[in-house]
């Protein structure tokens, strides 16, 4: 089968989309079926850098559009990038035909991409399949970028059933966005539910303090409480950054970001602002290196705003537990990733505003023998070994998408 991706990040950036897109189309290719991905010529995070043109990457197919390359400077500065990569992309659809390719993979990433592959799928007649990885334009909403009730929202609302609603397919995260979904008009026939699956190619088994990034970065032998991956606005790191002031003086215990957005700049006011010399910053890692970096922390954090249920789903829980690290998660209540922590025993959970409860938590998560510590996160990563592998998990999407 000849399969498009449509997506603005792809190898080798190191974004979680990309890296799922990637892994996702190698599977494809593995398994006799011939895959080609449009894409942006810049990466995600760092547009000084531009890639080339065209690439075949394991057999898969990449072709890289031209877009404006401003940066995240400001919110007009990421508007023209993002429609002068829809400009390019959607002159590009326009020349293939029906015989290009059978099948057209979208995402949510970024917002509307999908309605230009959707349009295209109907005049060409080729099937489009929905990667839903959030929910606009309620996780705008929710996050105070867009008024509810607004011009704008009633417009991406109107854009989003059409692609929800004329899609051959759509791939949901968790069970509270898949029913979002149905209520947005998705066929109850065209939507799966499935989780996404740890992106690393291995895990560190070593000795907590022979970790490579561990001793590169100078973290010794301090606790290291770590948030890695993409800071948008969606992510909520008051709570966490505030539980970093509380433990100021307690210098055992460090605060490491890994990864950037527009986020970044508010971890660094904060540390800042407060001198604060138990907050480290890094910036994204390559994913051959991400073993290491993740399997140099003690304890994974995961957030989920709050209203941001069935809008969003924060992948790095997985990764997470496949590591067999503990999980800090901070966010509601009622969501999938307490449905999980629920039947595992030792982690942390808070709600947003519990900066106090948090530091209280981990100090007392901290209190206990290495050994208990290093037994929940076995834990973890049996549940995860058992219900989110990944070979199981790419093959129910490759299975989704196939049909």
């Amino acid at each position: 089968m000849k399969i498009l991706f449509i997506t603005q990040v792809f190898y080798p950036d190191t974004v979680s989309v990309s890296q799922h897109l990637t892994d996702l189309a190698k599977k494809l290719v593995d398994d006799g079926h011939d895959v080609t991905v449009y894409t942006s010529c810049y990466p995600y995070e760092e547009k000084t850098l531009r890639y080339s043109n065209s690439e075949i990457f394991q057999r898969v197919k990449i072709k890289r559009l031209w877009q404006s390359s401003f940066g995240k400077s400001s919110t007009l500065t990421r508007l023209l990038d993002f429609f002068t990569f829809y400009f390019s992309i959607s002159i590009k659809l326009l020349f293939i035909n029906r015989n290009s390719f059978d099948v057209i993979v979208g995402t949510t990433v970024p917002p509307l991409l999908s309605l230009v592959g959707v349009i295209i799928s109907k005049l060409r007649g080729i099937k489009f399949h929905y990667w839903v990885m959030d929910l606009q334009p309620e996780l705008s909403i929710s996050s105070g970028l867009i008024k509810e009730g607004s011009i704008s929202a009633k417009f991406f609302t109107k854009l989003g059933n059409y692609v929800i609603r004329n899609s051959a397919g759509i791939i949901s995260l968790d069970r509270f966005m898949t029913q979002y979904l149905y209520s947005r008009g998705a066929n109850m026939d065209s939507v799966s539910t499935i989780a996404v699956w740890p992106v690393m190619e291995e895990i560190y088994k070593g000795n907590r303090m022979s970790n490579p990034f561990r001793i590169e970065n100078n973290f010794g032998d301090r606790v290291v409480i770590m948030y890695s991956g993409n800071h948008a606005y969606v992510h909520q790191l008051d709570t966490l950054l505030e539980a970093a002031l509380i433990l100021k003086e307690k210098s055992r215990f460090l605060f490491v970001f890994v990864g950037g957005g527009v986020r970044k700049r508010d971890v660094t006011q904060h540390k800042i602002k407060h001198n604060l010399e138990n907050i480290i910053q890094l910036p994204f890692q390559p994913r051959e290196d991400i073993h290491n970096s993740l399997g140099s922390s003690d304890i994974q954090v995961v957030i989920l705003g709050n209203g941001q249920v069935g809008f969003t789903h924060p992948n790095k829980v997985y990764g997470a537990m496949y590591i067999g690290k503990p999980i800090l998660y901070i966010g509601p209540t009622e969501s999938h990733v307490a449905d999980l922590l629920n039947d595992l025993e030792g982690n942390i959970s808070v709600q947003h505003g519990e900066s106090k409860i948090l530091a209280n938590k981990i100090e007392l998560l901290f209190s206990k023998s290495w050994d208990e510590i290093i037994n929940i996160g076995e834990n973890n990563l049996t549940y995860a070994n058992n219900n989110f592998h990944p070979d199981v998990l790419k093959q129910k999407m490759i299975d989704a998408i196939i049909g």
